[in-house]
């Protein structure tokens, strides 16, 4: 089959959503599929390359998310669409083939959708063109989609596709705006968990005991409470990796609590990087924290660092929380600081310490490997 994915993002970041696609991409061409990609998002075509899958890029303009790009959306958008249709022909003339609808058909051509752009204005002609369509849903359920006047239009071609969300939270959320359930399929994310080794005999009352979190620094990730809720646990450290809008006012926040909590003769408490090998941090922590305050639509570091054996905190807001039982992980109550301090209580002792150590690599590969999710894509396909 000849399987193409698009996106045209906002801004481009690699984050959970690009790692999925790409281990994605890449395991569907090792199982026989023709791969490629169009799109405007940075990370993708520079990783495409470097994976050697064939990739154009194309420019169409900001997608409708935000209050401006929706309203200026309505002029823009005949532009926008005259671009994809020119861009697909060009894609499917380079794979030998002509525009007519026998001849995509033929071809058994999907289009793997990532980005409310091409959903909004591809996906109809697409379908008359005898292409399948498959919506990806990897984004964040918020304002941008919810309170968007171009929802309703989203609404009814959504009739037209197969849409696939990375969690039964995220499908959830999606049937309440009116998505079918026939055609809104959960798909979890998947990882390489032998990537991710299991850590030699881990120490249960380590001293002091390290926290990590891997996340974008923005308000829905929940940081700050996450940096309130260890502030009154003298014994443990706290390191965060990530990049975001809200950079300054984290450091802000890390800087008073330091201030306050940190020994001159000791390192700060707390740390922030903008980013690291997440194998190699796995090894460095004790235990790793998604502290995300609403709609998270999976929490991949959560699934790697159990695969680690990592004992993992995350609340109930993120879409990996509904796979989890209370001896795999410890699941909190989202926008919440005390149910953060709970779970810091709650995983220093020294039981729970080495079940979750214990357990996690074994659920990891049972729940979230990717051979698993492939095989979810495959029957699917």
């Amino acid at each position: 089959m000849q399987i193409l994915f698009t996106r045209f993002p906002l801004e481009s970041h690699f984050g959970g959503a690009e790692v999925q696609t790409l281990s994605l991409m890449k395991g569907l061409r090792e199982r026989g599929h023709e791969v490629s990609f169009l799109g405007s998002c940075e990370v993708l075509l520079e990783r495409t390359r470097e994976l050697g899958i064939r990739n154009w890029e194309l420019g169409i303009g900001s997608p409708p998310v935000t209050k401006w790009s929706a309203i200026s959306f309505l002029w823009r958008k005949r532009h926008m669409q005259r671009k994809l249709t020119e861009g697909i022909a060009q894609c499917h003339a380079e794979h030998g083939r002509s525009m007519t609808p026998f001849d995509w058909a033929q071809g058994d051509t999907m289009i793997f959708m990532l980005s409310l752009s091409e959903k909004l204005l591809l996906t109809e002609w697409a379908v008359t063109q005898g292409i399948k369509v498959f919506w990806i849903e990897h984004d964040r359920v918020g304002r941008w989609l919810t309170a968007n006047p171009w929802l309703p239009k989203l609404r009814n071609l959504s009739g037209l596709v197969t849409t696939v969300v990375v969690s039964d939270l995220s499908r959830d959320l999606y049937l309440g705006l009116g998505w079918d359930p026939k055609k809104t399929i959960a798909i979890p994310n998947g990882i390489d968990t032998a990537r991710f080794a299991r850590r030699p005999s881990p120490s249960p009352n380590p001293s002091p005991f390290r926290i990590g979190c891997i996340a974008r620094l923005t308000y829905d990730k929940g940081i700050d409470l996450l940096i309130k809720a260890i502030k009154d646990f003298p014994n443990v450290t706290l390191t965060i990796v990530g990049q975001g809008k809200e950079e300054e006012k984290i450091q802000k926040l890390i800087g008073q609590v330091n201030e306050q909590t940190s020994k001159p003769e000791n390192q700060k408490r707390i740390t922030i990087l903008s980013s690291i090998d997440p194998v190699k941090f796995y090894q460095e922590i004790d235990c790793l924290v998604l502290p995300s305050r609403s709609h998270d639509p999976f929490g991949l570091v959560i699934a790697e660092a159990m695969a680690a054996g990592v004992p993992a905190i995350v609340t109930d807001a993120c879409g990996i929380a509904r796979y989890l039982q209370k001896e795999e992980a410890i699941i909190v109550a989202a926008g919440s600081v005390e149910t953060l301090r709970d779970a810091f209580r709650e995983v220093q002792k020294k039981d729970r310490f080495e079940i979750l150590a214990r357990n996690g690599p074994q659920i990891a590969a049972a729940k979230f490997s990717l051979l698993r999710m492939l095989d979810s894509y495959s029957a699917l396909l």
